[in-house]
């Protein structure tokens, strides 16, 4: 459930636009950064604010691949999946992340500790293949023993 903090400048969004319904992303972001993803009462919240059905909202939520509808793990691991990380074996190395994780891209371990999603492009094709840590850690040259090591480490934390 959003705050009431959450509410009002949701509202102070809705107001900025011609037809209020098109805040339905901005309210999404703001949602999701409050709450840490859009669980369906939340969901609900935004679409009695905005005047839309909560299929309407939950339609833009699971449209876009920024908006989490699933809680996520404590970190979060996008991994390349694009060309040049593919021509480098990323394809066999997501493969060998998921067996060590217990988990496919777009699912979380069981033991909630990392969620693991598929990025089209992290910027890193000079290293590749790459992949993106909590959104600040970028991790290069990637080898399975570099790969267990990180997710070693990220396990522990």
């Amino acid at each position: 459930m959003l705050s009431e903090k959450a509410k009002s400048e949701i509202k102070t969004l809705m107001a900025t636009y011609p037809d209020q319904r098109s805040a339905v992303m901005p309210a999404l972001h703001l949602a999701q950064h409050e709450v840490g993803w859009l669980p369906d009462d939340v969901v609900q919240d935004i679409a009695d604010l905005i005047g839309l059905s909560k299929t309407e909202v939950n339609g833009v939520a699971t449209f876009y691949t920024m908006y989490a509808r699933e809680k996520p793990g404590k970190h979060t691991i996008m991994f390349c999946a694009d060309l040049p990380c593919a021509l480098r074996g990323a394809e066999e190395m997501l493969e060998h992340l998921e067996h060590k994780l217990g988990c496919k891209a777009g699912q979380t371990s069981a033991d909630g500790k990392i969620t693991l999603k598929e990025a089209e492009c992290l910027g890193g094709c000079d290293h590749a293949p790459v992949m993106l840590i909590d959104g600040v850690e970028h991790q290069q040259d990637l080898t399975n023993q570099k790969i267990d090591e990180i997710v070693e480490r990220l396990q522990k934390s």
